[in-house]
């Protein structure tokens, strides 16, 4: 819900203060929006773009998760 937040999916960016404005684009949500509002407008660069780094995200995320289990350090170990 934070990240959404800050990335402008909850409230509009224009509402939020400067430094949330300033750390926005550190949000998956708001490359999301970015995509969304692309392909409502027909810009393609933004689509790309922001599925680009949406990509990126899944990708160095899904990279750190086969690590982590890799190493035996899993969800299951913990609980």
């Amino acid at each position: 819900m934070l990240l959404s937040t800050l990335g402008g999916a909850m409230v509009p960016l224009s509402l939020l203060p400067g430094w949330a404005q300033t750390i926005a684009p550190a949000s998956p949500g708001y490359w999301a929006l970015q995509a969304l509002g692309g392909a409502a407008t027909g810009d393609t660069a933004a689509v790309l773009r922001g599925c680009g780094v949406l990509l990126l995200v899944a990708s160095v995320a899904g990279g750190y998760a086969a690590w982590r289990m890799n190493r035996g350090w899993g969800r299951s170990r913990l609980l």
